[in-house]
């Protein structure tokens, strides 16, 4: 029975993530299902289905594979069209993409990325004074520091001027917060232009950044067409900050509502347990929920089903990262778990993700930067999460600074 003729579960992106996550494995390895915009996917709801899915050789990146994008039936702005069109490393397959990940990769492997360690580590420390100097009781964690400290941090990768931080911030949030038809469209526009100055800057002034690279990589090796340098930019710009940004506040509020789990974190005298903190948060709450999109270059078989040529699959991340195959008691956060690391909240295959290093460094350094100078640290009232097929995590997450109040009571929330 090809896709469309069945039953979809609707992937609600207002649905509590580990009641839908727990629906989705109940329903089998490989579940067709509806995205926003009644367009019709499989998705794999198992870790091994999901690796399996992410590297198999008869699926592809490519959406030209994609016979609704192809013919027109996905209209322009749908909400998630910047998520699977476009001609960075993300779209491609194959020779393509070795190809234009090649020219990146060089600044995320583990020797640039474990220097940056100081920079993050001052980042966050001086988020923190500043949050402390305001005076004020309760802050927004997500707004005053899990989202400027891998933002600062990826620009500064980028050679993104100061004065130029606050504007893509405004577009690249209205790119993940869905609004009215041709908002997305905008914003991309928006986000081009911004990165095409960012560009004409750097050809003028370059720097010792990663923008300066690909620039030289376009125009002294003839490596990159324009439209790919920009793409390239984008993707590389809105990977390494929107994801973190989750990773951490994910974690967080985790060990805020399991106290136990926490005290257990904060006892521990094991070096490597704030890493191990950084990669269970992965695990127990991806911050990718779903893994968008790969197409069938041919009639295939996955999980006992027939996938037709052309129908697009993607992978459940936050279902896959709590699989009860895999791990013992999924739904309780234990970062002493023996299988911590096997989540697939990175992606897997050709498709790991370039800055995986950075991310996970960037959420260890914000995790005990921010426990070690508040270990009393409580949940406030007024959380709110995102609505989001794309990303999963909190639009707001309040927290006390201090455990306690003036009686001594923890404070409700």
């Amino acid at each position: 029975m090809e896709l469309k003729q069945r039953t979809l579960f609707v992937l609600d992106p207002e649905a509590d993530p580990a009641a839908q996550a727990r629906e989705l494995r109940q329903l089998g390895p490989l579940v067709a299902v509806e995205l926003p915009g009644g367009v019709a996917a499989w998705t794999a709801t198992d870790l091994g289905t999901a690796q399996r899915v992410m590297g198999h050789e008869d699926l592809t990146k490519d959406a030209a594979h994609w016979p609704d994008l192809a013919e027109g039936r996905i209209p322009d702005d749908w909400e998630l069209i910047a998520l699977v069109r476009g001609a960075a490393m993300l779209h491609q397959g194959g020779a393509e993409h070795r190809r234009l990940r090649s020219l990146a990769s060089a600044a995320f492997t583990r020797a640039p990325i474990e220097a940056l360690r100081p920079r993050i580590e001052a980042i966050a420390e001086e988020l923190l004074d500043a949050a402390e100097a305001s005076g004020a009781r309760t802050l927004d964690l997500r707004e005053q520091f899990a989202y400027p400290l891998p933002v600062r941090v990826i620009c500064e990768v980028l050679g993104v001027p100061d004065s130029a931080v606050a504007e893509l911030r405004d577009r690249f949030e209205r790119l993940v917060t869905p609004g009215a038809a041709g908002d997305i469209r905008t914003a991309v526009a928006d986000i081009h232009a911004s990165l095409g100055t960012l560009v004409a800057a750097k050809r003028a002034a370059p720097g010792e950044d990663l923008t300066t690279a690909l620039i030289q990589a376009r125009d002294e090796e003839d490596r990159l067409t324009e439209q790919e340098l920009v793409e390239t930019l984008f993707l590389v710009l809105i990977a390494g900050h929107e994801t973190t940004i989750n990773g951490i506040t994910n974690t967080v509020h985790a060990l805020l509502e399991d106290r136990q789990a926490l005290a257990r974190l904060l006892e521990s005298e094991d070096p490597g347990r704030w890493a191990a903190a950084a990669d269970e948060g992965l695990r127990f709450s991806s911050p990718v929920p779903h893994a968008l999109m790969r197409y069938a270059l041919r009639d295939t078989e996955i999980a006992g089903v027939r996938v037709a040529r052309g129908e697009p699959v993607i992978a459940s991340l936050f279902a896959a990262g709590r699989d009860p195959g895999r791990h013992e008691d999924p739904e309780r956060f234990d970062h002493t778990r023996s299988t911590v690391r096997d989540h697939a909240a990175f992606g897997f295959g050709a498709h790991y993700c370039l800055g995986a290093r950075l991310a996970r460094l960037e959420t260890e350094v914000a995790l005990r930067t921010l426990f070690g100078r508040w270990p009393e640290l409580a949940a406030a009232p007024g959380a709110q999460r995102l609505s989001s097929i794309a990303l999963q995590g909190f639009r707001t997450l309040p927290v006390h600074l201090a455990g306690r109040g003036a009686d001594g009571a923890v404070p409700a929330g």
